[in-house]
């Protein structure tokens, strides 16, 4: 197989496993009507007290703007809030709203129990198999070319 083909062949397993994800985390929210970004960004948050837009947009892979839009819709759905720094207020963090928050907890620890519960179906030498490739994937693919 070719490097072409072989790229190809990548992009189709990680679009595969990204929908079996999506879908997993929709079926959790549907009557949430939260997008698959949305809810890993309410995932991110569910462990944690508050973020940095930056922080945020750098767990996700997605840029700053993206990051603030999708903020934005959660906002006006009341499911997220932004507050300012005490220590300095040029600092803007993201927080979940705790009426959300109680909501969705429950339905967080499922989700994650589900995710969980399908990988605890792999051998050890199978996750350290699955971590070692997505590794080295991400190595690879953040190298610069020499050309």
């Amino acid at each position: 197989m070719d490097d072409y083909a072989y790229g190809i062949e990548v992009m189709r397993d990680l679009k595969k496993i990204m929908m079996s994800i999506r879908h997993s985390s929709q079926d959790h929210f549907k009557d949430s009507n939260l997008t698959g970004p949305q809810g890993m960004l309410i995932g991110i948050l569910m462990h944690t007290e508050k973020m940095k837009i930056s922080d945020l947009s750098e767990r996700l892979c997605l840029t700053n703007s993206t990051v603030s839009g999708i903020i934005d819709r959660l906002e006006k759905q009341n499911i997220v809030e932004r507050v300012r720094s005490d220590e300095d207020r040029r600092v803007v963090y993201v927080k979940i709203s705790d009426e959300f928050r109680s909501e969705a907890k429950d339905r967080f620890n499922e989700m994650e129990k589900n995710i969980g519960s399908k990988i605890s179906k792999a051998t050890e030498e199978e996750k350290e198999v699955i971590l070692n490739g997505l590794k080295t994937l991400e190595m690879v693919l953040s190298r610069k070319s020499i050309e």
